[in-house]
């Protein structure tokens, strides 16, 4: 008897769905993509920029700002800076315009405080967190009191109405951020979807949340790389 095939629901943004759906697709998983939210640019009102403040640090939070921050905000004075994303695929945004960056251990905020470049971070460093709105999580809450700390909100996230009826067959709902999975445990519920389906998180941050949503069956993965998604979703598998 053939082996059931696993649908992922994946509810990121593109073009990271795309990019793990490919990744999943090859490993034999059946994969939805369908976004809970979309990206909206928001218009420059950066007070660090009006006022000719260069950084010492930048740490991009997402593919999104990266981009945005190259087409908006990067200049020449910015190129003594260290550049730190949270993870492969929103460090090769910036290292395509070559850029020299760094990148944590795990792709997740908790990775971000536990790399060096974050924990030898001294008082008197400016640094900007380049995040989208609503992005201040545990890495801002530290860095407020350790430095001098800009968030760039560079977008927010809005949620469309899901249009893709295929999603209330999903086996496993995989999220990408704090906002993604509130968007998508929403979604769940009203397509009528039950409490006990299963979702894949990036961070320990966003699995506590889900006690919160009423749902049990959370795999923090510590991270969106291929690998972490795969020993996370085979958890799932095998449990």
């Amino acid at each position: 008897m053939a082996e059931t095939v696993t649908k992922v629901w994946i509810t990121l943004t593109q073009p990271g769905a795309s990019r793990i759906a490919a990744q999943l697709a090859s490993e034999g998983y059946e994969c939805i993509c369908e976004s809970v939210t979309e990206i909206q640019l928001l218009p420059l009102r950066l007070t660090p920029i009006t006022n000719n403040v260069v950084p010492d640090l930048c740490i991009f939070l997402s593919q999104h700002a990266a981009k945005q921050y190259l087409q908006e905000v990067y200049c020449e004075a910015h190129s003594a800076c260290k550049f730190l994303a949270v993870g492969p695929s929103t460090a090769k945004v910036l290292r395509q315009s070559g850029l020299q960056v760094l990148e944590p251990e795990h792709a997740s905020s908790e990775g971000l405080l536990a790399c060096a470049t974050v924990q030898n971070i001294k008082a008197g460093e400016r640094v900007w967190l380049v995040c989208g709105e609503g992005g201040r999580d545990i890495l801002h809450k530290s860095l407020a009191k350790r430095c001098h700390l800009s968030v760039l909100n560079l977008y927010r996230r809005i949620n469309p109405s899901i249009k893709n009826a295929r999603v209330i067959d999903a086996d496993i709902i995989l999220v990408g951020s704090y906002q993604g999975f509130v968007a998508a445990a929403k979604t769940w519920q009203e397509l009528g979807g039950s409490l006990s389906a299963s979702f894949v998180v990036p961070s320990q941050r966003v699995a506590d949340l889900s006690l919160e949503l009423g749902f049990t069956r959370v795999v923090n993965a510590r991270g969106l790389d291929t690998q972490s998604l795969l020993k996370a979703l085979a958890r799932i598998k095998n449990a």
